[in-house]
């Protein structure tokens, strides 16, 4: 219509336009009046009233009054035209009323002798058909949205045709080929990007404005969209017949004007900024009473509960005992699909219902649950209130699996208050001995024993070799997480009764759902993945977790994703990749807020503080200490690792009575627990670490010895470590063979990181008896294991202390003026600013390097000559030779400078 009048006033012609409007179908003469108006001709408004006035007074009988009203009217539109072409252009003709109406037939019958053109629209195209069926010169003209193609030239009129080409499909497919959609669609992307470089375009404001347009200006559209739009993926014209309560035909004919506009598809929305849109003109209180009518019109229908349930939410009413149901059933559907946030809504209403006391705990557990998987924070206040009304009334007849998984959120959360409650109920319950019950206490004993492991002397005590429980526990594992059992290590059992299904209570047996065979399987692989990590299993206990996190990520469980990742960032610390520890423990803080993590925090940020220490970028690693934890952590197997990681950042920055305090309170807390945990933690070798940086070795022997008794049912690893650890506190003479057992043992479990420190530890001693050759050898393995840790040589050669075991004490003297070690200073020609590195590799001669390596190994002038058999005299002038050489000044600056050298000198330097 736009078009025809844009051409009607270039050809000089009078062009009077009008539209129809449902709402003022019965005011006679309506369309007549905005034509007059449209031709800016007020005077020929006088008669209107009385044309007006006639019309109201005729009846479809009296055709001679209506006669001579047509004639009149038709007189003055001629008579605005002064003798010009006249157009009259009517959109909506099916809202005209009826007088104007027989006005319109009567100057289109007649218009072939007056030079005039009668366009009219109509999106009824049979409401005209009859009337019109005989007229000379008629042209009936079927417009369409447009093409693909046709939108693309609309939008090279405005645009340039290569953004034309780029958003020209997605265009389409959003607007339907509705020139003002695809107007607006244009306007949103050029603000948006105005570069136009997207290939998508950008739904926005202009968009949903003209969508809202275009639906109001047909208000019975309107109401069809609405309800469209109510129903959402479940509509049909016979259920919006149903909502609106009229003939299935019209509902139907309604959808195909909307699908003929571009506005829908199939009956579907196109976009779901169209659905927004017409959703928004509802008031909410209509949306809420059409939502309740569309959830019982699909509860008659058998429809899908999560569809019933979803109506239920958008309605916000709260539900009768038929709705609970359906949004139990509904949020248990969704749980097993992945769909936390829709079965978090639904419960959430369900728990506004009067309920009996085990329908509450029913919902109130399961929204607790649902909400932990999602974010652990938002879980506590609903856990607040569960445990407040449980206490309102007797806890005695609440099931025990209930309780279990009440005492599993309390310890989460590190809240031992509410903890001795839940454990009270726990132990006072009596217990069933039904499966059902025996699985809930198995889970819960996995959680305990990591969460609050003193808890497990007073556990009650369901004899956990019981081979059916076993059975159902494998059973559980395999489907929840789909692996073999011969996987996992475990032997698989079988129910011998098969009645003893019938233990399982109706309304528990939703624990069977796939989501609870995860829970079941979830706690259990936990406990596995632990145990193969201190067995040194690190290839297994990796592939465990990582059918965990493919397990929780189907199920679109956050909170068990991030456990899992950050128990795989842990195998990987302990394997020495700690760039990819870093990478998953990373990625699993990042999961979940902070404060959600519960007493579990401690997991991936030990690995985190530890990863980063042991390839020095320290900053990083204090910024993870800086994290806030819960004081209940340090009473969890996670408060070890945390421990341990603290204790060894304290040692990497000088701190050792700070991390001996941490390693000795870990030995404290293990000692405490019913349950062995040495092979996760090894505190003396960490403690006997420290006690060398204090510069007691004694100690420090003591406390390796002591893991060393108990090596055989440790993993090889950590025998590896304490041999290390025994060598570095030994007389010279008989470090290396301890050294050699230490390699055997950390090369046959594949202890990378362990691996490099004792083969550096190797190359100091080789050096130390001056052969050369093989320390490069053994320095260059221990180099290529560095980098496969993340770590460099340089780095290495930075930080003695990280590789060396015991850091070299530092000279207190300035140099040369300790008597007994001799130091002759630094030698006046080095040039002032001259870096070592800087220059060529210096030349020393093997006298040179035995003495140099000795001195570097912490050794005074009176024991290198004894132990190279000459004189105090002689260590000193090949001293100040390599002082010299090397431009350095002290014992600690020379075995710094030392490690360098051995990979970048050759024979020739010997």
């Amino acid at each position: 219509m736009s078009s025809l009048e844009e051409q009607a006033a270039e050809s000089d012609a009078i062009c009077l336009t009008a539209s129809g409007f449902a709402e003022d179908t019965a005011i006679p003469f309506n369309i007549v009046e905005q034509l007059i108006r449209s031709s800016a001709a007020m005077g020929e408004l006088d008669v209107v009233a009385r044309w007006r006035t006639a019309g109201e007074r005729y009846s479809e009988a009296e055709h001679g009054m209506l006669a001579m009203l047509v004639r009149e009217i038709s007189d003055v539109l001629h008579r605005i035209a002064g003798g010009k072409q006249l157009v009259i252009a009517v959109d909506d003709v099916e809202h005209v009323d009826y007088p104007s109406l027989m006005c319109l037939l009567h100057i289109a019958r007649h218009a072939s002798g007056t030079r005039t053109l009668v366009a009219m629209t109509s999106g009824r195209t049979h409401h005209l058909c009859a009337r019109v069926q005989g007229f000379h010169n008629l042209y009936k003209v079927e417009i369409g949205t447009l093409s693909e193609s046709g939108v693309v030239r609309l939008l090279e009129r405005h645009a340039d045709a290569d953004l034309a080409d780029r958003i020209g499909a997605s265009c389409h497919a959003i607007s339907g080929g509705n020139p003002r959609l695809v107007k607006a669609l244009l306007h949103d992307h050029l603000m948006s990007a105005p570069d136009g470089s997207e290939r998508e375009v950008t739904v926005g404001a202009e968009f949903r404005d003209s969508y809202r347009w275009s639906l109001l200006c047909h208000p019975s559209l309107l109401q069809m969209a609405q309800i469209l739009a109510v129903l959402g993926p479940y509509g049909s014209p016979r259920r919006v017949a149903g909502l609106l309560e009229c003939g299935e035909e019209r509902a139907a004919r309604a959808i195909d004007v909307l699908d003929s506009a571009g506005l829908l598809e199939d009956g579907c929305f196109r976009h779901p900024a169209a659905r927004s849109v017409a959703l928004e003109t509802l008031a909410v209180e209509e949306r809420a009473r059409l939502g309740a009518k569309a959830a019982e019109l699909l509860y008659a229908d058998g429809a899908d509960p999560i569809a019933v349930a979803e109506l239920l939410v958008t309605a916000g009413k709260t539900p009768d005992h038929k709705g609970v149901a359906v949004l139990w059933h509904a949020a248990q559907k969704n749980l097993d699909e992945g769909r936390t946030e829709e079965a978090v809504a639904g419960l959430r209403l369900a728990a506004r219902a009067d309920l009996g006391r085990r329908e509450r705990l029913d919902i109130r557990m399961a929204l607790v649950g649902a909400l932990w998987a999602g974010n652990p924070a938002a879980a506590e206040p609903e856990l607040d209130r569960l445990m407040a009304a449980i206490r309102t009334e007797s806890p005695a007849d609440i099931p025990e699996q209930y309780l279990c998984f009440l005492l599993f959120m309390v310890l989460w959360f590190g809240r031992f208050s509410d903890v001795e409650e839940a454990f009270t109920w726990l132990s006072g319950s009596g217990g069933s001995g039904n499966a059902s019950s025996m699985a809930a206490l198995r889970v819960t004993r996995q959680w305990v024993t990591f969460l609050k492991p003193t808890l497990i002397h007073h556990f009650p005590d369901k004899d956990p070799s019981d081979r059916e429980v076993d059975g159902l526990w494998a059973a559980n594992l395999e489907h929840g997480l789909q692996l073999s059992v011969d996987e996992l290590g475990m032997e698989i059992g079988h129910l011998q009764d098969p009645r003893q299904m019938a233990d399982f209570s109706p309304d528990t047996m939703h624990l069977l759902s796939h989501s609870n065979h995860f829970w079941f399987a979830y706690a259990y692989a936990c406990r596995i993945v632990w145990a193969l990590a201190a067995r040194g299993e690190t290839e297994a206990a990796d592939r465990l977790c990582g059918a965990l996190f493919t397990a929780a990520d189907k199920l679109n469980m956050k909170t068990p994703c991030a456990v899992a990742l950050s128990m795989r960032a842990y195998i990987q610390c302990r394997h020495g990749d700690f760039t990819s520890a870093i990478d998953l423990a990373g990625t699993a803080l990042r999961s979940i807020p902070p404060r959600g993590w519960g007493v579990a925090i401690g997991l991936p940020l030990s690995v985190l503080v530890a990863a980063h220490t042991a390839i020095g970028r320290l900053d990083e690693a204090q910024r993870y200490l800086r994290y806030w934890v819960p004081k209940e952590m340090f009473d969890s197997v996670v408060g070890l690792e945390y421990l341990r990681a603290r204790g060894q950042y304290c040692l990497a920055t000088n701190r050792p009575y700070a991390a001996l305090n941490d390693f000795m309170v870990s030995g404290m807390l293990i000692d405490q627990w019913p349950v062995d945990f040495g092979d996760l933690a090894p505190w003396r070798i960490d403690a006997a670490e420290a006690y060398l940086h204090v510069h007691e070795p004694v100690e420090a022997k003591r406390l390796a010895l002591e893991e060393l008794k108990l090596s055989p049912d440790r993993p090889m690893s950590t025998r590896g470590r304490a041999l290390r650890v025994l060598a570095m506190a030994e007389d010279p003479d008989k470090r290396r063979l301890l050294l050699y057992q230490s390699v055997k043992c950390l090369r046959e479990h594949g202890d990378r990181y362990g691996l490099a420190r004792t083969l550096v530890e190797l190359s100091r001693d080789f050096l130390s008896t001056g052969e050369t050759q093989q320390a490069r050898a053994t320095w260059h393995e221990a180099q290529k294991l560095m980098d496969e840790c993340g770590m460099s040589a340089q780095h290495e050669s930075r930080r003695d202390p990280v590789m060396g075991g015991a850091e070299s004490p530092a000279d207190p003297q300035p140099p040369g003026n300790s008597e007994d070690s001799g130091e002759p200073g630094v030698p006046e020609e080095t040039a002032p600013g001259t870096s070592a590195e800087d220059a060529e590799p210096p030349v020393l001669s093997e006298a040179e390097w035995r003495v140099a390596t000795l001195a570097a190994s912490r050794m005074t002038n009176r024991q290198i000559a004894k132990s190279l058999y000459i004189t105090v005299s002689t260590v000193e002038q090949h001293l100040t030779r390599v002082y010299r050489k090397l431009s350095v000044g002290n014992r600690q600056d020379l075995s710094r400078r030392l490690w360098p050298l051995i990979g970048a000198t050759g024979s020739s330097s010997c």
